[in-house]
């Protein structure tokens, strides 16, 4: 060992074994090393500012590229952006008010299922006993009509105990809220902030003012500030107006009458789980106590944004799911491109590498172009998001809620951007890493003819094979959506909706007490309304078709009694009144339709449907049968008519038991109109309306609607994810077809002295065509069987989306192949059409 080798070790052991220097002993060292570190910094930033320059050039020198992939990613983020904003504005973002998340509904479950409300005895108990709410309040929403103004106006409002103002922690913008001595005799009112604007013209004075509400006088105590509700389950988008004291009288008596949702606030550091096990032990406690009316009830909690809003995220989030797997598609797409492209300019890294470019530095150029690209891509995703989201919104179904919530916030953009950062990642770092990976430098000799690495080859099959499973995923899951939805469609409603003319109207107040007047009413209304050009079946019904209702169980004469109210056929009840069956085409099937004199006999007569008629008396006429919801004693209803079912929950539920009443034998007198008109709808609304109004100008019409608008709008949302996953479902087999088309294409490029070779020697067009075929065959089988475990493994997110067939429904997966089939021979048919007509004399000249 020399000497100066000898110092140099022992100088490396001094400095490995010496003490680290401070900055403190050791300026001089310190600034140097600072210096350095700058310099180096500086360095790193210039040689990124010269790989960005380059990129920009680069990308300029191939505009259509260029322009392709902008398109396609400004689309993808766009998209997945503006679906963001309307899924974090309608279902992510917690309710307005204070703490939400500790804010619960109770309801009540039986043998008719989840969820019903409580009854008022049983909200009192629930009061009492429980031990992990700070406070509970119990509602009874409805429709009013506001009088003393210069036109009577129905309001959406609510009975309300006074806990719920202090349970919901928000104060009013003036005056004061409800208190308990409210609940006892005082007939005041709180008002929304929008009621206090439209209706009493925002008047500061309004404190003290006098009221009518359904013809009593409230005074106005208290306005509540903009955007206030108290959360009602049985609202989504309508908020109430005014809020009227509960009486403390109607919540405690009929345990066996259930009206009224309740909700309440969680004690500090009590979880959902603890109140659910806490209302278990009430329920059992009731049970036993008052088995007629409690025994087989239970009751369940929800937070207030799971009721309202759970089901709605689900279906946002499918839909959102099917936006990022079209950008993951549309990333797949361009990697390709990128590949593709790289291998296209081997010679150029290779020259880049031959004058000292590093591996790094090649890997950087790369990874920069397709850091701009996705910057710029982001960026046009962002300005497309705008006006994606204000069409989605236009798209949006009439019933969903907080849709005026929807925007493009902060959120959405941080959204944006992740999108833009992993579509760089996917589409630019892995063609940049395969790329610096080959032998540049012996390329410079492959200058003229170039192909892809195997390597890099089969990461180009793998992210065609990926597009074409993710696009059969979505094929499937768009032909099983679009299939439900027609067999949802060709289901019958058991009524004719075209030509129906409907409308709410509510008689109430003091006038109406007496059960003479609300006969006069209606006999006035119907006779006025009958009288109408334009008008040839007219009735009135306690709830519209669709609209679901209220139910009881019901005891059949001759059966053995029940031990408790919740036993028994479970019926839908509906009070009707004049030709409705006629206006609304329900046909009669036996029998005969209701008579005045029904109501007014002691054994009531009424009309039942053809499921209620096959349940409770099955093989035999039902005709003179009697029935009771009562047993103790027994309050015997006469089977005078037989209709055909009509789907009273809604078009996806099955036609379920029902009794159709006469007026106030039924549970409410309530409802609405139901006119079949001809000519001029709007011109026989005005008539009806002005018909209404000489009857009683304190009873004014509401929610004016044909009834063909209600249909159509209990198909909207489902009609709108079908839509939105249909167009995706498209755009992913045409971003599938787009990456074959190129795989093929490129194929047939790269290999244009082999074919003409192979011309040359008598290969026929047929074999040419199989060659280049066989590589998108290929492509497609591994693309469908890897699309079909996914379809396998996502089965459970689209069973409950489904209507009249299975999630896993053979017809549409063999559909589904064979469409994601065609749809990758299609796209090589174009360049193995091409393949066939390479003159063998160029394709060796080309050499």
């Amino acid at each position: 060992m020399s000497a100066a080798t000898s110092k140099r070790n022992a100088l490396s052991h001094l400095l490995v074994r010496a003490p680290l220097c401070s900055a403190a002993r050791y300026p001089a060292a310190s600034a140097l090393d600072a210096k350095r570190n700058r310099e180096r910094n500086g360095e790193a930033v210039g040689a990124w500012m010269s790989d960005v320059r380059l990129a920009v050039r680069a990308l300029g020198k191939r505009p259509g590229f260029s322009l392709t992939v902008l398109l396609t990613l400004s689309a993808g983020i766009g998209a997945v952006t503006a679906l963001f904003g309307i899924f974090k504005g309608v279902f992510l973002d917690p309710i307005p008010l204070p703490e939400s998340e500790e804010l619960v509904v109770v309801m009540e479950a039986a043998n008719f299922g989840c969820c019903g409300p409580a009854s008022g005895p049983d909200y009192l108990d629930w009061r009492e006993r429980q031990r992990t709410f700070q406070g509970i309040a119990a509602l009874q929403p409805g429709t009013f009509t506001l009088t003393g103004l210069e036109e009577p106006e129905r309001v959406y409002g609510t009975f309300v105990t006074a806990s719920a103002f202090e349970l919901l922690g928000v104060s009013p913008l003036m005056g004061r809220a409800l208190v308990t001595q409210d609940q006892e005799v005082a007939e005041v009112a709180v008002l929304s902030h929008d009621l206090w604007q439209t209706a009493l013209g925002g008047r500061p004075d309004v404190l003290g003012q006098a009221i009518e509400v359904d013809g009593k006088t409230y005074t106005v105590v208290g306005v509540m500030p903009a955007g206030f509700d108290v959360p009602s389950p049985w609202t989504r988008t309508t908020r109430h107006q005014v809020y009227l004291p509960f009486p403390n009288e109607r919540l405690q008596v009929n345990r066996g009458s259930h009206s009224y949702p309740v909700v309440a606030r969680l004690a500090p550091g009590v979880t959902k789980r603890a109140a659910q096990q806490d209302m278990d032990r009430i329920m059992r406690e009731l049970a036993a106590e008052y088995p007629d009316t409690n025994a087989e009830r239970t009751a369940l909690v929800f937070t207030v944004h799971e009721y309202l809003f759970g089901d709605l995220g689900r279906q946002l989030a499918l839909i959102l799911g099917a936006a990022g797997l079209v950008l993951l598609i549309a990333c797949g797409n361009v990697a390709g491109l990128q590949l593709a492209r790289a291998a296209g300019r081997e010679a150029e890294l290779a020259v880049r590498s031959a004058l000292g470019a590093s591996r790094l530095a090649v890997v950087r150029l790369l990874f920069s172009e397709s850091l701009l690209l996705a910057a710029l891509g982001g960026a046009g995703g962002i300005l497309a998001s705008f006006g994606l989201v204000r069409g989605f919104r236009a798209m949006l179904p009439p019933g969903m809620p907080r849709v005026d919530q929807v925007q493009i916030d902060a959120t959405a953009l941080a959204v944006a951007t992740g999108a833009a950062a992993v579509t760089a990642l996917v589409f630019g770092m892995v063609p940049a890493l395969l790329t610096a990976r080959g032998n540049l430098a012996a390329n410079v000799r492959e200058a003229g003819y170039s192909t892809l690495a195997p390597r890099k080859e089969r990461v180009r099959d793998y992210f065609i094979i990926g597009q074409i499973a993710l696009g059969l995923v979505l094929a499937n899951g768009a032909t099983l959506l679009i299939r439900s939805y027609a067999a949802l469609r060709g289901e019958e409603q058991g009524f004719v909706s075209e030509g129906v003319l409907t409308m709410a109207f509510n008689p109430k107040g003091p006038r109406y007490e007496e059960e003479q007047a609300v006969v006069s009413f209606y006999d006035q209304v119907l006779a006025g309304v009958g009288a109408l050009q334009g008008v040839t079946a007219v009735g009135t019904v306690s709830r519209l078709p669709l609209r679901g209702g209220s139910n009881g169980n019901v005891i059949i004469e001759g059966q053995p009694p029940r031990e408790n109210d919740d036993q028994g056929l479970l019926v839908e009840v509906t009070s009707v009144t004049g030709d409705y069956f006629q206006a609304m085409g329900i046909p009669l099937l036996r029998g005969r339709f209701l008579l005045p004199e029904d109501s007014a006999s002691a054994a009531v007569g009424a009309i039942i449907n053809a499921t209620f008629a096959e349940r409770a008396w099955p093989d035999q006429d039902p005709l003179g049968k009697r029935f009771s919801f009562s047993d103790d004693p027994p309050s015997w209803v006469t089977v005078v008519g037989v209709v055909g079912d009509v789907r009273q929950w809604g078009p996806e539920q099955p036609p379920v038991s029902q009794v159709y009443y006469p007026l106030l034998r039924g549970w409410t007198t309530s409802g609405y109109l139901v006119a079949r008109v001809v000519g001029d709808a709007a011109v026989v609304t005005g008539d009806i309306r002005r018909t209404l109004l000489l009857v009683d100008p304190t009873q004014p019409p509401s929610d004016v609607r044909m009834m063909d608008d209600r249909v159509e709008q209990t198909y909207a949302q489902r009609r709108f994810y079908t839509v939105l996953i249909g167009l995706f479902a498209a755009a992913a087999l045409l971003l599938a077809a787009a990456g074959v088309y190129g795989t093929v294409s490129y194929f047939v490029a790269r290999r244009i002295r082999d074919l003409g070779i192979r011309i040359a020697l008598g290969a026929g067009a047929g074999g040419i065509v199989g060659l280049v075929v066989k590589r998108a065959v290929r492509l497609a089988v591994l693309g469908i069987g890897v699309g079909l475990v996914g379809i396998w493994a996502s089965t459970s997110l689209v069973r409950g989306l489904v209507y009249g067939i299975g999630a896993l429904d053979i017809v549409t997966l063999v559909g589904g192949c064979l469409i994601l089939a065609g749809v990758a021979v299609g796209a090589a048919a174009l360049p193995a059409s091409r393949a066939t007509r390479v003159s063998p004399v160029m394709a060796l000249r080309s050499e």
